[in-house]
């Protein structure tokens, strides 16, 4: 598969199918600065004709803009930007992706890490500190409140690696990691789930005492609409994956349960979480294993089979994402010493994954993100630029 099209400071528009034919090469319709620094675009599909584009732009001083923009039809025209919230501390990484949730009211529901300042003590080095915010839009993101803590605690502490999702019953949930004051190291973050009632946040509650510390969590609704949280626990340095699953929209939860016994014991936290996608007929996950005889990311169904393992020290960053009736695996690795940090993907369906495809002229590859819609998947990644300074590209193939 040939990728058609050229990279410049426009967002770029490209497809391909098999046999490298040409499908669209349409730019839309807002240029790139190129004094700004682009990083983490995500898309996410409203409906069958509505398209949202999220990500962050970090301007030469330092002070970071999250942004979105819609495309409202099946060609991916995009809408002129539209600035969430801007400011020095604002955070958005493969660790803490910064997330829009759309509720079914319509209403925008922006998610993300805000750094604090904490003066330091003399003598000491600064304290690190970080709240995870959120922004409100009922205008369809014209306009958007102040940013609000979802945590109410004052303590200076390390809030991250945070997952946001819409409850069937319309409320939001977040969960995330934070700092335990006084830590004996046996569990310097543990997990807690914050929900709101009537729209309104309600105090955070512990759901987990101790876990790996700094890995990313993963939440879904699966197919009975019960919230998932999957999580990398810790257990005398066996850190495999666990879930915990709550019928009641988050209000309680069952006993944790490891999803694949990997027995992967590392002494330190492998900065990795898991992702997961579901279609109308089965559902997959996706993580970073440490087990001795197999390392590499694991990809099984949500059951726990077993389909892949992807061992190529170059792997990164993996995606998954679904329609009704397939699914497809995103990531990034090196095809050769020419072309490094190529998009690769993989077709699931029926409990197995196809062979491994490649986007050509996907190099200098970062962050990639995609959604399936029908039978055409977009692919949404950073472009490694000059003086560190990256752009965006979004790629249209037809599966």
């Amino acid at each position: 598969m040939t990728l058609c099209g050229s990279e410049n400071q426009d967002f770029q528009m490209t497809g391909f199918q098999s046999g490298g034919n040409l499908v669209t090469d349409t730019p839309v319709n807002f240029a790139m600065d190129p004094s700004l620094s682009y990083a983490m675009p995500m898309l996410t599909a409203i409906s069958d004709q509505k398209t949202m584009l999220t990500w962050t732009e970090k301007d030469e001083k330092g002070e970071v803009a999250f942004c979105l923009a819609f495309s409202e039809n099946k060609d991916l025209n995009f809408s002129d930007k539209k600035i969430i919230f801007r400011g020095m501390g604002v955070g958005n990484s493969r660790m803490m992706r910064a997330k829009v949730l759309v509720k079914k009211d319509g209403k925008l529901v922006a998610v993300f890490s805000n750094r604090e300042e904490v003066p330091a003590e003399p003598g000491k080095r600064p304290k690190r500190a970080s709240n995870i915010v959120y922004c409100e839009s009922v205008d369809n993101g014209n306009t958007w409140t102040s940013p609000k803590a979802i945590d109410a605690d004052p303590a200076k502490l390390v809030r991250g690696f945070f997952d946001a999702i819409v409850l069937p019953n319309g409320e939001v949930a977040v969960i995330y990691l934070k700092d335990v004051e006084n830590s004996t190291k046996h569990e310097e973050r543990n997990l807690r789930l914050a929900l709101t009632k009537n729209g309104v946040f309600q105090p955070e509650r512990i759901i987990d005492p101790v876990v790996c510390d700094c890995c990313p969590i993963n939440l879904y609704l699966d197919k009975n609409q019960h919230l998932n949280v999957i999580y990398r626990d810790n257990n005398n340095d066996i850190r495999d994956m666990a879930r915990m699953v709550s019928k009641d929209n988050g209000l309680s939860f069952s006993k944790p349960e490891i999803v694949y016994q990997d027995n992967g014991k590392i002494a330190g936290c492998p900065h990795q979480g898991a992702v997961s996608t579901l279609n109308q007929k089965e559902g997959y996950l996706m993580w970073f294993t440490g087990a001795e005889n197999e390392q590499g990311y694991r990809l099984t169904t949500l059951a726990g089979k077993k389909l892949a393992i992807i061992d190529e020290a170059s792997a990164k960053e993996p995606w998954l994402t679904s329609n009704k009736s397939l699914s497809v695996l995103i990531w990034q690795q090196n095809k050769n010493d020419e072309q490094l940090s190529m998009v690769a993907f993989k077709k699931l369906g029926n409990g197995v994954s196809s062979e491994t495809q490649w986007l050509e002229n996907s190099s200098k590859t970062m962050n990639v993100s995609g959604i399936l819609l029908e039978k055409q998947l977009l692919i949404a990644r950073e472009v490694l630029g000059e003086n560190k300074k990256n752009t965006l590209a979004i790629t249209k193939a037809n599966i």
